[in-house]
């Protein structure tokens, strides 16, 4: 495989990591709507993710099982009754249910030995020192899992744009996949594991229940990819 062949290889990966990060931060982000309710009846997520079957980590299997078996679950059922279903449980994950270890989806309530605060102005010192600025769409703080999800997914997007630019140098592109690991390590996927066993322990659907396994999954599986990547 020739050099050039092997760069077009890798941003193909960067590319497709980002198109995950983004569905991921769609699934979390979005409301139910009958757009989503359309691309679960029709199968769309477990074709989109049947590919990563492939990747021999267990979570992943299970997570599109459960979203399959969610899929069958409403057959018969009205949309609007699947909405709401849908609805109330996406709140539940996202706002909290009242158990002790279903908090919001923010790592200074996940992450061991961080407050809050100072959980936010890590995040927003490595947001600037990196020179990204998270979607100003999502009116979150900046410790937010789809503020993260978004982070990582626009590192994923540079390094595409880094791997397919002639000359460019290949400290940059090492760069951008350090930067990568060290927020995986130090920031996401620090506390998503803990965030990800309560979803999949209060959650009401097999959609959310399988997103969060599939997300706890991926963020292990990115993890050690770009670990092996950066020991090279």
């Amino acid at each position: 495989m020739t050099q050039s062949t092997s760069m077009k290889r890798s941003a193909e990966i960067a590319s497709g990591r980002a198109a995950l990060y983004n569905l991921l931060i769609g699934v979390f982000e979005q409301p139910p709507d009958h757009n989503l309710l359309a691309r679960i009846r029709g199968g769309e997520f477990e074709e989109l993710l049947a590919g990563y079957r492939e990747l021999g980590e267990k979570g992943f299997r299970l997570g599109l099982d459960k979203i399959s078996s969610y899929r069958v679950s409403i057959r018969e059922r009205p949309d609007e009754e699947v909405l709401t279903e849908l609805a109330v449980d996406r709140t539940k994950i996202l706002r909290g249910t009242g158990h002790r270890d279903m908090r919001p989806p923010y790592e200074g309530l996940y992450k061991k030995g961080a407050g809050f605060g100072e959980s936010v102005r890590e995040v927003r010192r490595f947001y600037r020192e990196a020179g990204i600025v998270p979607d100003e769409t999502v009116t979150e703080a900046a410790d937010y899992l789809c503020v993260e999800l978004d982070f990582m997914r626009q590192l994923c997007l540079r390094e595409r744009t880094l791997l397919l630019r002639e000359g460019e140098p290949e400290e940059r592109i090492a760069q951008t996949i350090a930067l990568q690991e060290e927020f995986l390590g130090m920031h996401l996927g620090a506390w998503v594991g803990a965030y990800c066993s309560a979803v999949i322990k209060h959650a009401s659907t097999d959609f959310y229940r399988g997103f969060a396994l599939i997300l706890d999954a991926y963020i292990r599986i990115d993890g050690k990819r770009l670990e092996s990547l950066v020991r090279q």
